[in-house]
């Protein structure tokens, strides 16, 4: 029996099973399944670096494998570009990272300070009467409490308390390349359409991302019509000729929804990560959302503070709460387009509860 499980591999995961462990916990970790290529969702933000240091893990950062933001433009609200420069972020500059390499080195520290990894897919949960059991792809487990850390599919949490979701956003991403000889700027690209959003950024091995997020409800098109839409943009298109960018071959979609779980706590489980809240990819704060909801949960649950986790599902609900009126006010400031479904739905209320629609 162990007495604590955590479900997920990505940054919830990591560091929920590395924060345990530094309680001296030995926590049971199922990782999920590995994907193999690209993983979008790079963008970290500066905010993030105090949370990194508490867990002893903001030497990561320093890595070749990532880079400094400090150049961010965007055309919002006209087609104008304008430039936000790190220097004037008190904070700092944000973290343009390898994904994968970053996702990585926080589960080795985990499994360095004792997480018992054990890697692929949670097959069936079940609840007993002071207890989980947990069939995954190499055998079972039991365990007293779980972190659900599984990301918007909330495997635990949405089978005990109510999801809801404020839009039904989806990313379609692909990856660039140039000649070796030819060094991208460094940049990060926000650019609005009348159909949503595009979103570019140049990794540190000079590779590029271009993102293009829209409700997947609505009128789209096809991932293997990425390439034909980016190069009808203005400022993105630019941008690829200029660097005769050319797609690698490397795309796919993501969905990038805003959704949260109310409670984020129930009997003997909690959410963290995706899983209790994801927010707007615009808000830049998904992996630093991600850090902190660990932290705080495994704080709360190595001191065995039943007020401690109350006081981390409140910080949820108003998280919540803020995000959804920092996202109508952002997505407000864009108004060229107001007969437009995608824009016309994101300045309208959004309550944080039943007023948003329940998943099913």
């Amino acid at each position: 029996m162990h007495d604590v499980a955590v479900l997920g591999g990505g940054v919830a995961g990591a560091t929920a099973a590395l924060r345990l462990a530094q309680h001296g916990l030995r926590p049971a970790w199922i990782t999920g399944r590995a994907q193999p290529g690209f993983k979008p969702g790079e963008h970290l933000s500066a905010a993030a670096l105090p949370l990194l240091k508490t867990l002893g893990s903001d030497a990561i950062l320093r890595s070749q494998v990532h880079r400094h933001a400090h150049s961010t433009y965007s055309a919002w609200g006209s087609d104008a570009l304008i430039e936000r420069n790190a220097i004037v972020q008190l904070e700092g500059p944000p973290i343009v990272l390898d994904r994968i390499a970053f996702e990585a080195a926080i589960a080795e520290q985990a499994v360095i300070a004792g997480a018992q990894r054990m890697d692929g897919s949670v097959q069936d949960v079940t609840i007993k009467t002071d207890h989980w059991q947990l069939a995954h792809d190499t055998g079972a487990i039991t365990a007293r409490f779980v972190f659900d850390a599984t990301g918007r599919k909330a495997r635990v949490a949405s089978r005990f308390a109510t999801r809801f979701q404020a839009d039904k956003m989806g990313c379609q991403y692909g990856l660039y390349t140039t000649d070796p000889a030819t060094a991208p700027r460094p940049v990060t690209l926000i650019e609005a359409e009348e159909r949503g959003w595009w979103y570019l950024s140049v990794l540190a091995d000079h590779r590029v991302v271009v993102n293009f997020y829209t409700d997947s409800d609505l009128p789209g098109f096809d991932t293997a019509d990425l390439d034909v839409h980016a190069r009808g943009t203005r400022a993105i298109s630019t941008y690829l000729a200029d660097y005769g960018l050319s797609l690698s071959g490397q795309s796919g979609r993501a969905t990038s929804n805003s959704a949260w779980i109310a409670p984020a706590i129930g009997a003997g489980w909690v959410a963290i990560g995706d899983a209790s809240a994801a927010f707007d990819p615009l808000s830049s704060h998904g992996m630093t959302t991600a850090l902190w909801s660990a932290i705080t949960a495994a704080d709360a649950f190595a001191a065995r503070d039943k007020q401690k986790m109350q006081d981390y599902a409140d910080s949820v609900a108003k998280g919540v709460q803020d995000f959804l009126t920092a996202r109508r006010a952002v997505y407000a400031r864009e108004g060229r387009w107001t007969d437009s479904a995608f824009w016309s739905r994101r300045i309208a209320p959004v309550a944080p509860d039943h007023a948003a629609t329940q998943e099913g």
